[in-house]
């Protein structure tokens, strides 16, 4: 069965169960698994089936594979440059231009000539997020909109759900279901045991409540701590979904780092914790935030404590976050952005997950690669020039975003992070964050 053939073959090289399946998802939408696939436009155009086109390219009887626009195979490849690449590699195994396993290794070794992309598959902690990666960064399809994304995703999710869960893993989250939630506006909260107590219960979540997504509620809060790369949010957002997901975690404060200690066994993902564990409310998002640090290689976060709620303000501060106390964020969903820290200091912490409904297109979380916001080495280096003219300066990595403004020669910004996959530099800008290139900035001392 090739569904398996492809899972057993891409689990071996990439050792990525959610990677995995992101691909596969998109392999899928791109030629349900069908190695020998001609683009279906393209059967009457050409006059061939999925076989005949096959059988023709292999016995050169059909000369123009490489310059014919035809997608073909598992990943469609059309352009002719990439084509050709396949061909020659198929001739050289002395293998059909059909041959499945030669495929994925073909694909394979476009996917590792771009490092950043297989490192971000290697990160990836969720189906979503490593069919993003692929779809956005690989396939690249001329449609790319949010329906497209969910999509694929889904298709991802059900391979998972398929060939992940019988070798023992936890059912994949549909992470979408809670970020892009058109009804209720989630936040993931603890805030008691099953006996509605502070401490005392038993180990793990006995009622579902313990850690829960529920709808958002004014506790008041008295503080919005927002990280400002949007990528690293994200995944603040999905840890705290599939924490209050996982019933293994309750809540005690006085067992409330367990959850922390099972959180790095569990090598950062929630879902994958089976011994029973507790936290409170801001020890949970403390062990999130660090765990997202090491998921995305960065080391501020990575430091911060387990905090109370005396103490968050001042240390989510420390390493990059930023305070938002204007009313529009502390007693409203409608600014809110996923991985939006919730403070009512001195009592109660808790994660947002939703995006808020007046910045649903302000909410740029790009492509899953690693921005590092604060290194050793950028402690020295906390500014960013802009150097060689003005630039624009704007709300994503990429000039598809909309500009926020101009930065002009000379000026300086506090240096925030960099996205490597783009070159891009994340600044401090008329009292927000945004993305200037770095054509013409660079991170100075």
């Amino acid at each position: 069965m090739s569904e398996e053939i492809i899972w057993d073959y891409l689990l071996s090289k990439l050792n990525n169960k959610y990677a995995v399946a992101g691909i596969m998802g998109n392999l899928y939408a791109e030629s349900s698994l069908n190695p020998k696939k001609l683009q279906s436009s393209y059967q009457s155009k050409l006059s061939f089936t999925n076989e005949t086109y096959t059988s023709a390219v292999d016995n050169n009887k059909y000369s123009n594979f490489v310059y014919d626009n035809a997608g073909y195979g598992i990943a469609q490849w059309t352009y002719w440059s990439r084509k050709h690449d396949l061909l020659v590699f198929a001739r050289e195994r002395k293998v059909s231009i059909g041959n499945l396993e030669m495929q994925l290794e073909f694909m394979l070794k476009e996917l590792q000539q771009h490092s950043n992309i297989i490192k971000a598959l290697m990160l990836a902690t969720s189906v979503r997020e490593a069919s993003d990666i692929i779809l956005l960064q690989y396939e690249k399809p001329s449609d790319q909109s949010e329906k497209v994304r969910i999509k694929r995703s889904n298709f991802g999710i059900d391979y998972y759900n398929k060939f992940a869960t019988k070798e023992g893993d936890n059912m994949a989250i549909d992470f979408n279901k809670y970020i892009n939630s058109t009804g209720t506006h989630y936040i993931s909260n603890s805030g008691s045991d099953e006996h509605k107590q502070y401490t005392g219960g038993t180990a793990g979540d006995q009622t579902g409540h313990e850690w829960e997504l529920k709808a958002w509620y004014n506790r008041p809060w008295t503080v919005v701590l927002r990280y400002p790369d949007q990528t690293v949010a994200l995944k603040i957002a999905k840890l705290s979904i599939a924490a209050a997901l996982n019933n293994k975690i309750g809540y005690d404060q006085y067992q409330r780092t367990t959850y922390w200690t099972q959180l790095q066994k569990a090598n950062y993902n929630p879902s994958a914790i089976t011994t029973a564990c507790e936290e409170d409310c801001t020890a949970g998002v403390s062990a999130n935030v660090r765990a997202a640090g090491y998921l995305c290689g960065i080391k501020a976060l990575q430091q911060i404590p387990i905090c109370s709620s005396r103490n968050m303000k001042e240390e989510f501060t420390k390493a990059g976050f930023k305070a938002l106390t204007a009313s529009k964020y502390t007693s409203s969903t409608k600014y809110l952005l996923p991985g939006d820290i919730l403070l009512y200091v001195n009592h109660h912490a808790a994660a947002n997950v939703t995006i808020g409904s007046a910045v649903k297109n302000e909410w740029h979380p790009g492509t899953p690669t690693i921005v590092v916001p604060t290194t050793d080495d950028d402690v020295k280096k906390p500014y960013v020039e802009i150097i060689n003219g003005n630039a624009n300066v704007r709300s994503g990595p990429n000039t598809s975003y909309k500009s926020l403004g101009i930065a002009k020669k000379g000026q300086k910004f506090k240096y925030f992070g960099y996205q490597y996959s783009n070159g891009w530099n994340l600044i401090e800008f008329e009292e927000q964050t945004g993305w200037v290139s770095d054509l013409y900035s660079e991170v100075i001392k």
